[in-house]
């Protein structure tokens, strides 16, 4: 399905120096630091706004960071997924691993990347400023050191074609392990029906495809519409997650996140979709997905 489209994980690993306390969820933490590594490495006006500065249309961390919307629509070409969660006390020694992954066109762009997860090692982390040290970066897809022990092996970032093949399927279990943001006419769902999932999916990955790999895609049309309503849930269960994150941007500081996270276990012919399932585990569903939303796990019934 997705054949025209090359992706690339970078998984970073890091050591804290020194005792600390961080949020319990870092994803928003995470790309802040490496937005502002990034900036210093890229921005040529940093007194200037970047939907006011005129270099935006050709700058990586415009691209990343602060995407107005593009001829496709506002996706970004990055999603993180960070794998420790609900860890407030941080001990020197300490690891803390997330992942990258790059999309599109931006995987040329894994270099940049690696330099600003380099220099997120001589950055202090949270309001504390606890200071880490990079460890390692790894493809952890096929196994390979991009860079350890000070020392970086640029040959092994090789960006490969994201493959979403289908799947026989009379059913999937699917459980979002970070909060989920989906929004109807503004309104943020509070449960996932089949239907709406698939529809915000196949959205976002049209866009994806159409920013970053230059692809135009129908992947929802109507009979897949119609298909996916005689979808049904079996069971679920869903919580609130009220979320905020700092934001120079809003007033007061404060952006407000609301999400859901939890789980479906939904039942029919699943296996049209399996590709768009298959696609979300890797690129993310709905909202906010550059500070780790989105992020779900997948399970089918043959």
């Amino acid at each position: 399905m997705l054949e025209h489209m090359n992706i690339l994980i970078l998984r970073a690993s890091y050591a804290a120096a020194e005792d600390g306390r961080l949020p319990a969820y870092l994803g928003s933490t995470i790309r802040g630091i490496l937005g502002h590594c990034m900036r210093d490495f890229t921005c040529t006006a940093p007194t200037t706004r970047c939907y006011q500065c005129e270099q935006r249309n050709n700058c990586s961390y415009a691209e990343c960071f602060c995407s107005t919307g593009h001829e496709a629509g506002a996706v970004n070409p990055f999603v993180l997924h960070v794998l420790v969660r609900d860890k407030t006390e941080w001990k020197a020694g300490d690891i803390c691993t997330f992942d990258i992954t790059l999309i599109g066109d931006m995987t040329h762009q894994a270099g940049l990347f690696l330099d600003a997860l380099q220099a997120m090692g001589e950055r202090g982390w949270g309001a504390l400023r606890i200071p880490f040290s990079l460890e390692q970066v790894t493809d952890p897809v096929h196994d390979r050191l991009i860079y350890g022990g000070g020392k970086a092996w640029m040959r092994n970032i090789r960006p490969y074609v994201l493959e979403c093949k289908e799947r026989t399927a009379t059913g999937v279990y699917l459980r979002f392990d970070t909060p989920v943001r989906i929004l109807l006419s503004k309104n943020l769902c509070h449960t996932l029906s089949f239907d709406v999932l698939m529809q915000s999916l196949s959205r976002r990955i049209s866009l994806l495809s159409w920013a970053y790999a230059g692809q135009q895609m129908q992947l929802y049309d109507k009979s897949m519409q119609e298909a996916a309503r005689e979808i049904t849930i079996r069971r679920q269960d869903w919580r609130y997650c009220d979320f905020e994150r700092y934001s120079m941007n809003h007033k007061n500081n404060t952006l407000a996140l609301p999400g859901i996270e939890g789980w479906a276990m939904y039942e029919g012919d699943i296996t049209p979709f399996t590709p768009l399932i298959e696609a979300g585990r890797i690129l993310h569903a709905g909202k906010n997905t550059t500070i780790g939303f989105g992020h779900y796990e997948a399970a089918y019934d043959r």
